[in-house]
């Protein structure tokens, strides 16, 4: 029985391991931010009318932000996945939102833009239902 169990988290590893590498080899020849530029660009305009700074933290990730700016979006991508967290304060409360995009090795142009007007108008119920709940606190 243990022998089973074991198979299964080393595949379950390898595969986990081969994603990865699958990542270096995406980002050899691009940064994540440029592997994702229509998708940070689009929010930037919406979030910070286009004057929002990409702030890279490592290899695979990297910070959209202004300078003064009550909000900032994180990019994350790991395994073939991009992970966006967009955090908003509003009166000192933040409201965190966050999606996985499963898959994203190798966009286009159009699914990058739907990636990303996806986010923004999920976030813009996010933002709205967060304003009303903390001015009713």
């Amino acid at each position: 029985m243990w022998y089973f169990i074991l198979a299964i988290v080393g595949y379950l590893l390898f595969n986990f391991l081969w994603d990865l590498n699958k990542d270096s080899h995406d980002l050899q020849s691009t940064s994540v931010n440029k592997k994702f530029g229509v998708v940070a660009q689009a929010i930037n305009n919406v979030a910070y009318n286009g004057m929002g700074e990409i702030v890279p933290l490592d290899k695979r990730s990297f910070n959209l932000y202004k300078t003064g700016s009550n909000q900032i979006v994180n990019f994350q991508y790991s395994t073939g996945h991009l992970t966006i967290t967009w955090k908003y304060k509003y009166f000192q409360k933040e409201v965190v939102h966050e999606k996985q995009y499963n898959d994203v090795r190798n966009l286009s142009i159009f699914e990058q833009q739907a990636i990303a007007e996806e986010m923004i108008n999920e976030m813009f119920f996010v933002v709205e239902n967060h304003k009303r709940n903390v001015l009713n606190t």
